[in-house]
C-alpha cells in the first residue's frame, strides 16, 4: 500500500512523502530514505526500492527535503543541518505512530542523504538498526573540488549564490561544507553499514568509498561495474535494489 504523507517540520514546512505499508497488523520495521543534493523522492531507483521492501516485509518512507521535490521551501536556503532536522521531524512522527517497530528503525542515505544520516544519528545518540549508503559524499571538502570550479567558488562567494543546471545554490552550503569530512564521524557509529557504489561514478569517484573500507572496519562495499552516480541504467539499478534488500531483511 502507497499512501502520501505530509509532515511537518519545524519550519512549519510541509515535507512530502510516500509511505510503503506491507499488509497486516503487526509491528514493522521501518526504513527512510535521505535523497541526495537537490534530489527527489520520485526517482525509479527509491520506488522500486520501496515496492520492494514492502514486498519483505518492511515499511519504507520516501520523502523530499524541504525546498526539494514536492516539499515547500527555498533550495537556495538548504543545507546538512536543515536536512538533519527535517530527517528529525519525520522521525518523531514515526515514533507516534503505532504500528512501526521503533527498535528497528534503518536508514538509507545516497549521496549526500549519507551526510544528513551520519549526523543525525551522531547529534541524537540514534540506535539505527540497519544503514545502507548509495555513493556517499561524506568527505564534502575533497568532493567540492570535483563539484566545483575555481570560478565556481569567486561567482558563489561574490554573489553570494551558485547557479548549477536547475539549482541555485545559496552560501549557507558552501559555508557548512567546505572544510567538512564527514566520514570522521564513522568510528562513533556502532551499526554495520553497507556502501553501494557504483564504479562508473564521476561524482563521487569509487576510491572515496573504497578508502572508507580501509579506514573504518563496521563498512562493507558491494561494487557495480557499469553504474555511474545516479544507478540510472537498469541492469545496475536491479543489483543495487536487490542488495539493499537483502541487507535490511538481515536485520529486519
Amino acid at each position: 500500500m502507497e499512501t502520501p504523507v505530509i509532515i511537518k517540520n519545524k519550519n512549519r514546512k510541509q515535507l512530502i512523502g510516500i509511505l510503503h505499508f506491507p499488509k497486516g497488523k503487526k509491528k514493522f520495521p521501518l526504513v527512510i530514505f535521505c535523497h541526495g543534493f537537490g534530489g527527489t523522492k520520485t526517482r525509479r531507483k527509491y520506488v522500486r526500492l520501496a515496492r520492494a521492501l514492502e514486498k519483505a516485509g518492511i515499511v519504507s518512507f520516501r520523502f523530499d527535503f524541504e525546498g526539494c521535490g514536492d516539499s515547500e521551501g527555498d533550495f537556495e536556503k538548504m543545507n546538512v543541518k536543515k536536512e538533519v532536522s527535517d530527517l528529525d521531524s519525520v522521525i518523531k512522527y514515526f515514533l507516534k505512530q503505532k504500528n512501526v517497530d521503533k527498535n528497528k528503525i534503518s536508514f538509507l542515505g545516497n549521496s549526500l542523504g549519507a551526510a544528513v544520516c551520519v549526523n543525525y544519528i551522531i547529534q541524537n545518540n540514534f540506535s539505527a538498526k540497519a544503514i545502507v549508503f548509495w555513493a556517499p559524499a561524506l568527505n564534502q571538502e575533497k568532493l567540492f573540488s570535483n563539484f566545483y570550479t575555481k570560478n565556481n567558488f569567486k561567482k558563489w562567494k561574490k554573489q553570494r549564490y551558485l547557479i548549477v543546471k536547475e539549482d541555485k545554490i545559496g552560501t549557507a552550503y558552501l559555508k557548512e561544507n567546505e572544510k567538512k569530512n564527514y566520514s570522521e564521524f564513522i568510528p562513533q557509529i556502532k551499526v554495520p553499514i553497507l556502501i553501494i557504489h557504483g564504479k562508473k561514478d564521476k561524482a563521487v569517484p569509487f576510491y572515496f568509498s573504497k578508502k572508507l573500507v580501509k579506514d573504518y572496519k563496521n563498512i562493507k562495499l558491494f561494487s557495480i561495474p557499469k553504474a555511474n552516480h545516479k544507478f540510472e541504467d537498469y541492469f545496475s539499478q536491479q543489483k543495487l535494489v536487490n542488495k539493499t534488500v537483502n541487507w535490511f531483511k538481515k536485520y529486519k
